[in-house]
């Protein structure tokens, strides 16, 4: 009877492995406010990325300056973590309920899927999203931190 037991689990099917990650070659964000520039930046599977900020400031731009970085795959992987939440978002509208107006707003890219986010909404099916994007967007910033400067673009007055 034991033996028959021991069989009989042997063949319970087996639970199968966890469904992978789809490949993704990049993501890009983009970060507004009032029609300006605020951020632009884009990492790569590998972890090299660009990320372009107006300086002196976004209200009184003089220029939009991108760095280059390299934080590796590790870093993308980071990265994408953070934005996990909003990746399952992607394509469908953010529930936004009550608006903070003057908040940051833009987009972020995933291989053809888009999800665009305002960082005024108050609605808590929405936190979990947009506290990711934030977290990606000071990563990123870190990393391009005292970079190397690959372009500078003069801002015409606005």
């Amino acid at each position: 009877m034991l033996a028959s037991l021991v069989l009989l689990a042997a063949c319970a099917p087996q639970p199968g492995p966890a469904p992978a990650t789809p490949a993704l070659s990049s993501i890009t964000m983009d970060r507004n406010s009032w029609g300006r520039p605020v951020s632009r930046w884009s990492i790569d599977a590998a972890g090299n990325g660009r990320y372009t900020v107006p300086e002196p400031d976004v209200y009184k731009p003089e220029r939009l300056v991108t760095r280059s970085f390299s934080a590796g795959a590790a870093g993308f992987a980071e990265i994408r973590k953070l934005l996990a939440s909003g990746e399952a978002h992607a394509g469908r509208e953010l529930t936004c309920g009550d608006r903070i107006t003057d908040q940051y707003y833009g987009t972020v890219r995933w291989a053809g899927r888009s999800l665009t986010y305002d960082m005024g909404c108050q609605d808590p099916a929405t936190e979990e999203v947009l506290k990711g994007i934030a977290a990606a967007e000071r990563r990123i910033a870190a990393w391009a931190a005292n970079q190397p400067i690959l372009e500078t673009q003069k801002v015409e007055s606005q």
